[in-house]
């Protein structure tokens, strides 16, 4: 009796557990790369009051509300600006528009050991590069070019500044030691438990940060309800924001940056390419060549590394290459201790990045031509006392025309569609890193399709010519032979 008492008791207690899984839903959420960390800590105070489940996906608010744009399928937008909630509102988007907090921006750095000498630091201009959220994109770098105005110092500072997709890519800017400084939000250097001055408000407008219901979902619209809570604004408040109320203060009008347009990225973008193209050729024709004449397992083992790009995702790489290249890095420091120019956020420092990130592209090539070539024409050649230079100048390289000219095509081409490592390693300095990839994102954040349009059918258009152009000369590279 009492064995069927229990078993009854779990029945009840399974259909229990079941039911309440059954009412629990998810809830997905858009939120501004600022308020990821303050957005994680409430989602799971959320999911422990209601048993709803809450998964956020983090970028700036300009990305986040271009992928609204184009159909993300967002039940809550938290973005760090109100001018992205009120487009959204005025399209018919939105089913609620609401405040939740209002953002602080707040100095942060190496160079900021009293926080009293904040103003004083900028003013003295003896750093090498701030960093800021890109401020046509990201609420919080407008908030740094308005702030910077007003204390007189944008336009002494532009040479010098460094643009992060999202504040919270600026931060990471400043923390691995690209910029000396960076101006990001307070909350961010609240969290990381950083030496920081705040920004007082009065240097730019405030950064109200307000949500927008997309859908009419009752979870969705309960986790707005959360938010305003005062529960929830706790939290809030103790992640380093203040209350979500508006002020008086209008934002002060900045000029916009002198630019020749995508001309700039254009430009660098063929810089890169070309310059990376010849290193990669005089680099991989020893490697490809010891590579493609023999088998060993130390060949097999150098024949993976190289490999490594086709699969591994281009943000691990560039990871790994900020923290080696970094001014605190092995390389960057070693490297800086020397006299050397700093490899972060630099065209050095992308020319780096671009050489191993393409160099499966060239290297394979290579040693597929090297091995196809037959070993008995090298063996007569050294039986007439041809020299191994003479062998590889007048015998191997004529072969090898083809297998060149598809490395280099591949080189060039993939160094010009690279975004990832560019991005991680370099930023978006104007005609420093800003390649042509940066500047379609950029435009497509800022919901310039037009440009990006132009700019993108370009890139492909260019992409496909130079490809095909390969293909007929290596056409008739085969039909050429007997």
């Amino acid at each position: 009796m009492r064995a069927r008492t229990s078993l009854s008791a779990l029945a009840l207690l399974g259909l229990v557990c079941a039911a309440q899984s059954a009412g629990a839903e998810e809830i997905r959420v858009a939120v501004a790369a600022n308020f990821l960390r303050t957005g994680q800590d409430l989602a799971e105070e959320f999911e422990r009051d209601t048993g709803h489940r809450v998964v956020l996906s983090s970028g700036s608010t300009g990305a986040l509300l271009a992928q609204i744009e184009h159909g993300a399928t967002y039940d809550v937008f938290l973005a760090a600006d109100t001018r992205s909630p009120a487009a959204l509102k005025a399209a018919g988007r939105a089913r609620w528009r609401f405040s939740y907090a209002t953002g602080r921006l707040a100095l942060v750095g190496a160079g900021v050991n009293d926080p009293a000498q904040g103003e004083a630091t900028l003013r003295r201009g003896s750093f090498r590069n701030l960093a800021i959220a890109n401020p046509a994109t990201a609420p919080y770098g407008a908030a740094a070019r308005e702030a910077l105005t007003r204390l007189g110092l944008w336009a002494e500072l532009q040479p010098k500044l460094v643009l992060g997709q999202s504040v919270a890519q600026a931060h990471q800017i400043a923390r691995s030691g690209g910029a000396e400084l960076g101006l990001v939000a307070w909350s961010q250097a609240k969290a990381s438990g950083q030496t920081a001055w705040l920004l007082p408000s009065h240097l730019h407008a405030p950064l109200l940060q307000e949500g927008v219901l997309l859908t009419e979902r009752a979870p969705a619209r309960a986790f707005c309800a959360f938010l305003k809570a005062s529960k929830a604004q706790a939290l809030i408040s103790a992640a380093g924001y203040d209350p979500p109320a508006r002020s008086g203060l209008e934002p002060t009008r900045v000029e916009a940056s002198e630019s020749r347009g995508p001309w700039d990225a254009i430009v660098l973008t063929l810089k890169l390419a070309l310059t990376t193209t010849v290193i990669l050729l005089l680099l991989s024709t020893p490697l490809a060549w010891w590579l493609g004449r023999g088998r060993s397992l130390g060949r097999t083992v150098v024949e993976a590394l190289v490999a490594l790009p086709l699969v591994l995702p281009p943000t691990v790489l560039g990871f790994y290459l900020l923290v080696l290249l970094g001014p605190e890095g092995l390389v960057g420091g070693i490297w800086e201790a020397l006299g050397g120019p700093r490899l972060v956020f630099s065209f050095g420092g992308l020319v780096v990045g671009s050489v191993l990130y393409s160099l499966p592209f060239v290297v394979q090539p290579l040693q597929a031509g090297f091995r196809a070539i037959d070993p008995t024409l090298l063996e007569a050649a050294a039986t007439l006392g041809s020299s191994p230079l003479d062998r590889f100048r007048c015998l191997v390289l004529p072969l090898t025309r083809p297998s060149y000219l598809v490395a280099a095509t591949l080189g060039f081409a993939h160094t010009i569609g690279e975004f990832g490592v560019v991005l991680m390693i370099g930023g978006s300095v104007p005609a420093e890193t800003r390649v042509l990839s940066i500047a379609i994102y950029e435009q497509v954040e800022q919901l310039h399709y037009d440009q990006a349009h132009l700019l993108a059918g370009g890139m492909l258009a260019f992409s496909f010519l130079i490809l095909l152009a390969v293909y007929l000369v290596e056409r008739r590279f085969q039909e050429a032979r007997p």
